[in-house]
């Protein structure tokens, strides 16, 4: 499951800015808190933590003429479960992954391209990236409490490759907005496996975030 592991450490470059942005000099720095999945879920579920990651961007933006670096902390979170797949064998090929990116507001704008994505566009940023992961059509859209809100996760069919065989997986996917970052969770795991969305649900209840 290497290369799906290599897609989901795929960041979402955000741009932002800050209000030393037009009059300062040094460059500007926004971090997000991490997401992690709490102890309970973990047990609950089977998952374990395969990587936690703290991500930085740095990008130059222009706004009113002047320029800035601005450097943009984000943090992600990897679990993977191992699964009995008939031929295949066992596999750690059920994932989850939070990913947390700061938003900044200034002078009424908010920056972060998060905000504005659907889910087919946020899965995107992943699947580019990842020759063996193809998604389908959206089959559902469930709402779910997540941090303490009401969001929408849509699942839809997908295919991957597995040990060189291609596996019909199901992907869902959802973002809310905690604090001052932005939260994305994903989860994907083969189709065969029986209660494996449940678990995924259970992992959603379980992101903690400190904002």
């Amino acid at each position: 499951m290497r290369k799906l592991t290599v897609l989901l450490t795929v960041a979402i470059v955000t741009s932002t800015a800050g209000c030393g942005f037009i009059t300062g000099d040094e460059a500007l720095s926004f971090v997000a808190e991490p997401a992690p999945v709490g102890e309970q879920a973990l047990s609950e579920t089977g998952y374990e933590q395969s990587q936690l990651r703290t991500q930085n961007v740095s990008r130059e933006f222009t706004v009113a003429g002047q320029t800035r670096q601005v450097n943009v902390t984000n943090e992600l979170a990897m679990y993977e479960r191992s699964v009995e797949l008939g031929l295949l064998g066992e596999q750690r090929a059920a994932v989850f992954v939070t990913f947390s990116s700061p938003e900044v507001s200034v002078a009424g704008q908010s920056f972060n391209p998060i905000s504005d994505m659907s889910g087919r566009q946020l899965l995107s940023r992943f699947s580019s990236q990842y020759e063996g992961l193809t998604v389908g059509q959206q089959v559902d859209n469930r709402t779910q409490t997540v941090l303490g809100q009401e969001t929408a996760v849509e699942k839809y069919d997908g295919s991957a490759q597995l040990s060189g065989s291609s596996v019909d997986v199901s992907v869902h996917i959802t973002r809310v907005e905690h604090q001052d970052d932005y939260i994305v969770a994903l989860g994907i795991y083969p189709q065969q496996l029986s209660g494996e969305e449940e678990h995924v649900f259970t992992m959603l209840d379980g992101i903690e975030h400190e904002g």
